[in-house]
C-alpha cells in the first residue's frame, strides 16, 4: 500500500490548518508566476552607466513584473536582429532598451511591443521614438545646466565649446540660441579628429570664462579627457560636465540626471504600459525626473571658488 499523500490531500482534523496553509501557499505562488509579467532588456554594450540603470529597474520593477531575458549588443548591431527575434517569440510585455544602439535596433525589429528606450543622446537625431516607444530624455535646458556654475561663479559671460560638425552640430545650435537669451557668448571651435583636440582648446582659452563640454565623442576620449582637465585647471578655467563621472574626473560643476533615477523612472513606465493605462505615453520622450547638480570640490578649491555652506547646499553630489 502507498503511505504517501499529496500535501493537499484529506488529513485529520488536527492537521487540516497547517494543510490548508500550505495549499493556499501553493496556489499563490503558483499563481504569481503564472500572472507575472514578463520584460526583455536589450542594452548596446556592458558598461557601467547602463549597468546602473538596469540594476535601479530591475530593483523598482512592481512584484508582478519579472525580468525573463537580459541581451548584451556587444556594440554589435549585425547581431540585433536575431535577439529582436527572440524578444518577438517572447511573451514580453514590455522592452527596455539602453543606449542608442539597443534604442536603435528595437526601432528596426520591435514594432509590436511597447518599447522604453534610455541614455540615448540627441534620440531624435536618429528619428526616435516611433509610435510604440516612449523614451527618457537626457536634454536638460541650458538656463538649469549653467545654474550650478553661475551658483559658483555669478559673473560668466564667455563660454567655449569644442565640437565636430559631424555629430554634434544640432546642441551647438541649440546653446547658441539658448545662450543668446541669457546673453551670455558662446565661444566655439570646431574639431574633426581627435589629435585636434589641444589645438581647439589652445585656440579659444584666452576668450573664455568657462569650457562647456558636450557628449561629442570627438572631443571625449580616453586620450583627451585627462588633457582637458589638467590643462583647463592650470589656466583657471571651470570646467562643466553633464554627467556625474565627468565631474568626479574634474570638471568643477555639472547637471544630469542620475542613471539610477532613469531606471527607477522606465520600471513605472513598464507598469503604465504593460497595464495600458497610458497609451498617450507612446510616441513621446518625458523626463526621467529631478536635475541632480554636482561640485568637485578640489577643482572648486584649486580654482580659488568661495564654498560657504549655504552654496555646497545646493549640490546634491560633492565629490
Amino acid at each position: 500500500m502507498n503511505h504517501l499523500r499529496a500535501p493537499c490531500q484529506r488529513s485529520t482534523f488536527g492537521e487540516k490548518p497547517a494543510r490548508m496553509i500550505v495549499c493556499l501557499g501553493i496556489f499563490l505562488s503558483m499563481s504569481s508566476a503564472t500572472s507575472a509579467e514578463e520584460v526583455a532588456i536589450l542594452k548596446s554594450a556592458d558598461i557601467s552607466p547602463y549597468s546602473e540603470a538596469i540594476t535601479a529597474f530591475k530593483s523598482a520593477l512592481p512584484p508582478s513584473f519579472h525580468v525573463t531575458s537580459e541581451y548584451d549588443l556587444q556594440g554589435d548591431m549585425a547581431e540585433g536582429r536575431n535577439i529582436a527575434r527572440r524578444i518577438r517569440a517572447s511573451h514580453a510585455k514590455v522592452v527596455l532598451a539602453v543606449g542608442l544602439k539597443a534604442a536603435f535596433t528595437a526601432k528596426l525589429e520591435i514594432q509590436d511591443i511597447p518599447v522604453i528606450f534610455c541614455l540615448v543622446v540627441d534620440p531624435e537625431k536618429y528619428g526616435l521614438p516611433t509610435d510604440n516607444m516612449v523614451g527618457l530624455s537626457l536634454h536638460i535646458p541650458f538656463r538649469q545646466h549653467l545654474k550650478p556654475l553661475l551658483t559658483l561663479i555669478p559673473k560668466v559671460s564667455r563660454i567655449g565649446v569644442l565640437f565636430n560638425p559631424k555629430k554634434t552640430k544640432g546642441m551647438q545650435n541649440q546653446l547658441l540660441q539658448d545662450a543668446k537669451a541669457l546673453d551670455v557668448r558662446i565661444v566655439s571651435e570646431e574639431v574633426y579628429a581627435e589629435k585636434d583636440v589641444s589645438k581647439a582648446l589652445n585656440a579659444i582659452q584666452n576668450r573664455i570664462d568657462a569650457l562647456w563640454l558636450l557628449p561629442d565623442s570627438t572631443i571625449l576620449t580616453e586620450n583627451t579627457l585627462d588633457f582637458l582637465m589638467s590643462t583647463t585647471l592650470e589656466a583657471r578655467i571651470p570646467v562643466v560636465g553633464f554627467s556625474a563621472d565627468l565631474v568626479r574626473s574634474g570638471a568643477v560643476v555639472g547637471a544630469y540626471f542620475h542613471n539610477k533615477d532613469i531606471g527607477k523612472r522606465a520600471a513605472r513606465l513598464s507598469h503604465q504600459l504593460a497595464s495600458q493605462t497610458s497609451p498617450s505615453l507612446l510616441g513621446r520622450i518625458i523626463s526621467p525626473g529631478r536635475v541632480r547638480q554636482s561640485i568637485n570640490l578640489r577643482s572648486a578649491r584649486h580654482l580659488g571658488l568661495s564654498l560657504p555652506l549655504d552654496v555646497l547646499r545646493q549640490f546634491n553630489e560633492h565629490f
